[in-house]
């Protein structure tokens, strides 16, 4: 084993500079490409070690930035660095260019941004690098010995321990960030269309249900209640796809109308959240939702699979699933308050937080008037396209 990737009591120690860029792509889950990677560190709890509180990910601008656009640019992308409490970061600029040995490294003036910016928010600088993929250099270091201008290449040995590492952590890598797109695209049209039929006569029963009670002797309270056992009824089928239940295109389009009702919704984030469920079976189940949910019911769903992502550190398959919910629905609100969080880089514990001081019963029914995401704090969200995620647990460098 190499001694700059240790892993010792379930803890993933990386103590080189080629360690660390080996382990971004595991950190973002997906290889970055021209991008620039600032990851937030922390001291653990003994503060023995420091720990990785938030890595942000942002597309490299297409012109290089300088002056006032670079400062502005900077200011943007550092501010979540700020508020997770990060004590100094590591900033990687990653490009398939090998840079001229006899002028300054790509992407300088943005380094020296993001430097400043930090500078001025108190958080030190641990190194910033840039790399093609196989080699890497330093911003801060002009010692031939250590620091060539030729670069130092990565091992490819390094490269292989640090994924196995994090595949024994259970943590999946794909191949793009275009990948996690597609893990939830809509799905065949066929399969689609058929949902969409079973959702319509979802609907259809539900409304001639309410329609019902609201006829007769009880007709006062009766279409309240059949709401709520409308609901009830949607609760349980929703537990039973997201704890891995198979699902045809009945029991989707269930759980797609279910998440349509913001009680309904609540309610099953609520579960969700609660160190019982399988979050696992509950991502697997939401997926199928969202692919295969008609146009105009996708947003829901895909809003409680970005939260379950989040919850487990994986922004990046977090944000996937709110572009599917944007593009089925620019105003769905929640799905932009959960965005402009993980944008603010706030950390995954933030949801489960925000329940703790909330009841099943009250969102289930709504009294008081108040939802989880009321106590998430709303800040303007970088300009910037970024993807920011949680490392998984144990990280330290």
């Amino acid at each position: 084993m190499s001694d700059s990737v240790i892993t010792t009591a379930g803890r993933l120690t990386l103590s080189s500079p080629d360690a660390f860029l080996a382990s971004i792509p595991h950190m973002i889950g997906f290889p970055p490409k021209d991008s620039i990677v600032i990851v937030g560190l922390a001291p653990d709890r003994a503060g023995a070690a420091s720990t990785v509180r938030v890595t942000q990910r942002f597309d490299r601008p297409e012109a290089e930035l300088s002056g006032d656009a670079a400062r502005q640019f900077a200011e943007q992308a550092t501010e979540p660095m700020i508020r997770s409490g990060s004590t100094e970061v590591i900033i990687a600029v990653f490009a398939d260019k090998y840079p001229d040995p006899d002028r300054e490294l790509p992407a300088t003036a943005m380094v020296d941004a993001l430097i400043t910016a930090l500078d001025d928010g108190d958080v030190g600088i641990r190194d910033a690098l840039y790399t093609d993929g196989t080699s890497r250099w330093s911003y801060g270091c002009d010692n031939p010995s250590c620091c060539p201008p030729t670069g130092r290449v990565i091992p490819e040995k390094v490269r292989t321990l640090v994924a196995a590492e994090f595949a024994l952590a259970g943590s999946a890598m794909v191949e793009s960030r275009e990948a996690l797109a597609d893990e939830v695209a809509p799905a065949d049209p066929a399969a689609r269309a058929q949902v969409a039929e079973q959702v319509l006569a979802v609907e259809q029963a539900r409304d001639d249900a309410l329609a019902a009670a609201g006829t007769g002797p009880t007709a006062t309270d009766g279409p309240s209640r059949a709401r709520e056992d409308w609901r009830e009824q949607s609760i349980t089928q929703i537990a039973g796809l997201t704890s891995g239940a198979p699902a045809g295109a009945r029991e989707i389009a269930r759980v797609a109308a279910g998440l349509g009702d913001v009680r309904v919704r609540d309610t099953v984030l609520w579960d969700l959240m609660q160190p019982s469920a399988d979050t696992s079976a509950a991502i697997a189940g939401l997926t199928d939702v969202v692919r295969h949910a008609p146009d105009g019911h996708v947003a829901p769903a895909a809003t409680v699979l970005a939260i379950c992502h989040w919850s487990t550190g994986d922004g990046a398959r977090a944000n996937a699933a709110l572009q599917r919910a944007h593009d089925d629905d620019p105003d769905y609100s929640l799905a932009a308050l959960v965005r402009t969080s993980l944008s603010a880089g706030l950390p995954p514990q933030t949801w489960r937080d925000a329940l703790a001081g909330l009841t099943r019963d009250t969102c289930r029914h709504g009294e008081p008037p108040r939802t989880p995401q009321a106590t998430v704090p709303a800040v303007a969200a970088p300009r910037a396209r970024a993807s920011i995620t949680a490392s998984p647990q144990g990280l330290a460098l």
